[in-house]
């Protein structure tokens, strides 16, 4: 049996790595030099890895199953995530991208993976194995549950927003509070989830790039959720719970590939000023701070490692999300579900909520 506050201490912690190894890859020449480089064949370095924003992902995501499985062993092959850890290299050799025991292994393969290139190996090695201890997890107290390590599971989404992440746009167009895209829509997404029952129970999203200093510099912030047998916590502020605005216009907050029926109906006859916006983590976020209303992808473009943290989180708030075709079809609230066997794929769309007021607006037209 495990502490909860243990867990969501260990991710916090280590959602704060991902992040700083999410901004070092931002700020550092040499290695935004490599994330740039397959954006065309013929623009590509032959001497680098031919897609090392896939390496960015791959090793946060392997750093989060290291850390996490280091103080929870049972737990380290329940973790997944989006990524394949498999690489082949500018000379045809496959590896696989793992985190070693110690600094000089890690950087070690690192630069056989990068052909070479020591330096950008020992600057991402130094991060990986660098010991983290936040403001946000050292608050965590109280949360007296404990869970079995067989019994549930965690998902990884290490870049959230990659095409945000690539282009690296720091200012963007935005209405108040909520960017349409750019560096503000990545997010780290970590979500733990009851195997049988498919219940998320804690979520913790890390926003890398939230806060630009003068220097041009980034920090980021931290939201945590946890409901599970009763106990409902969050460290997001009870005032951007209940919404960031009062008495502003409801907000919904979509993909600008959307559906015109639902935007016609939520904008038309619902009365929701539409908002599109990039970045399924962020859109949830949005929701979870108040600033949006509701959240909704009518197709199946959303996945497990997408939905799960951010829904822990939503449900310790008394939102949550459901799956739009299902509740449709059976004409019950389904939530989405991580159970055993369920797939990766959200199949069937997903419609977000922050009250339940909310979901029996919209569910006027399901």
């Amino acid at each position: 049996m495990y502490s909860v506050e243990s867990l969501v201490r260990a991710l916090v912690n280590v959602s704060e790595k991902a992040a700083n190894l999410a901004r070092l890859c931002r700020a550092n020449e040499d290695i935004f030099k490599l994330l740039v480089q397959e954006k065309t064949k013929d623009e590509a370095n032959p001497r680098f890895v031919r897609d090392f924003k896939t390496l960015a992902d791959v090793l946060i995501q392997e750093m989060v199953r290291h850390d996490i499985g280091k103080e929870f062993p049972e737990l380290k092959e329940n973790i997944r995530g989006e990524e394949s850890s498999t690489f082949t290299n500018s000379l045809g050799e496959t590896i696989t991208v793992e985190v070693g025991d110690s600094l000089e292994e890690t950087a070690n393969l690192l630069e056989k993976v990068l052909y070479g290139n020591k330096l950008v190996a020992d600057l991402l090695a130094g991060e990986v194995h660098r010991d983290i201890t936040t403001e946000d997890a050292a608050k965590i107290e109280g949360l007296d549950v404990e869970i079995s390590s067989a019994d549930v599971g965690i998902w990884v989404d290490p870049i959230d927003g990659t095409a945000e992440y690539i282009q690296g746009k720091a200012r963007d167009t935005a209405v108040p509070n909520i960017p349409a895209s750019g560096l503000r829509c990545v997010t780290v997404l970590l979500g733990v989830y009851e195997i049988e029952s498919g219940r998320p129970i804690v979520g913790v999203i890390n926003q890398p790039f939230a806060v630009e200093a003068d220097d041009g510099k980034f920090s980021g912030k931290i939201f945590w959720g946890v409901a599970i047998d009763g106990v409902k916590r969050t460290n997001v502020p009870q005032a951007e719970a209940a919404g960031a605005a009062a008495g502003r216009k409801k907000v919904a907050i979509l993909s600008s590939a959307e559906n015109k029926k639902y935007i016609y109906y939520l904008r038309d006859t619902l009365g929701y000023s539409i908002i599109f916006s990039a970045g399924a983590g962020h859109k949830i976020l949005k929701l979870i701070q108040g600033d949006a209303d509701l959240y909704l992808v009518s197709t199946g473009s959303t996945y497990k490692w997408d939905t799960c943290g951010p829904q822990a989180i939503l449900r310790a708030l008394g939102g949550g999300l459901i799956n739009l075709q299902e509740t449709i079809d059976t004409k019950t609230v389904v939530e989405l579900s991580y159970a055993r066997n369920s797939g990766k794929c959200n199949i069937g769309g997903v419609l977000g909520f922050r009250t339940h007021t909310q979901l029996m607006e919209f569910s006027k037209l399901l």
